[in-house]
């Protein structure tokens, strides 16, 4: 009886300190937009690149233990070592929107003409399964209407159903001539761990978001060396 007794008080620990952990992971994301809200109202300097980014919960940085950890602040980072340049970042994402809440929401907000970056990420059209031919119709639209030679959009999160919305995905953006951030090849090889995720899963931690930015860090350094060859 002892010993039981010792395992269910054990059990118990287990789960109140889990339980603690997603708790204080929830209210620290919750204040993430206002982080994002101020960083955006920031004095741009003059020599800055200045980088949008939209999207879901994935591209709000939920799951890590400050927001910069997430794919924003890391694509941010990154520009500003290889060029030596600030990085201004408007990010605009919000938890849980689709692609037809970006268009709706986050797109009339976006000083899109004069980006130098744009990047994207939005798993939820896939995880709240909208139908395809309205994800089609709205991913299509949001390819028409982002900057095709400055922006750069994440390939879908390697989860159940993602073949039928990743093809639609594909082809908008090759149609479009817009970069994609290579989620896969990432995830199927060096990011292929168990210890990426937060205890909000299916959002990653600090290490899951370090791996997921780095499959951004082809096209935007591209981008970057190129610089804007359209309007």
């Amino acid at each position: 009886m002892r010993k039981r007794g010792m395992l269910l008080l054990c059990v118990a620990t287990i789960a109140a300190l889990l339980g603690t952990g997603v708790a204080v992971t929830a209210v620290r994301a919750a204040g993430y937009p206002a982080f994002w809200r101020d960083r955006a109202n920031e004095l741009i300097p003059a020599d800055a690149l200045r980088l949008i980014a939209l999207g879901d919960s994935s591209m709000v940085g939920v799951g890590t233990l400050d927001p910069m950890n997430g794919i924003a602040g890391r694509v941010a980072r990154d520009l500003e070592q290889q060029t030596g340049r600030p990085v201004h970042i408007t990010n605009l994402a919000v938890s849980g929107s689709t692609t037809a809440q970006m268009l709706r929401e986050q797109l009339p907000q976006a000083p899109l003409a004069t980006a130098d970056i744009v990047i994207v990420s939005t798993p939820s059209d896939m995880e709240s399964r909208v139908p395809l031919d309205e994800y089609r119709r709205d991913v299509d639209q949001l390819t028409a209407l982002l900057p095709a030679d400055r922006t750069v959009i994440s390939d879908l999160p390697l989860e159940p159903g993602r073949d039928s919305y990743q093809a639609i995905l594909t082809q908008s953006t090759d149609n479009a001539s817009i970069a994609r951030a290579d989620f896969a090849t990432v995830f199927n090889g060096h990011g292929r761990r168990l210890d990426i995720f937060s205890l909000l899963p299916p959002h990653l931690n600090d290490r899951g978001y370090n791996f997921w930015s780095t499959a951004f860090q082809d096209p935007t350094r591209r981008i970057v060396r190129r610089g804007p060859t359209s309007g």
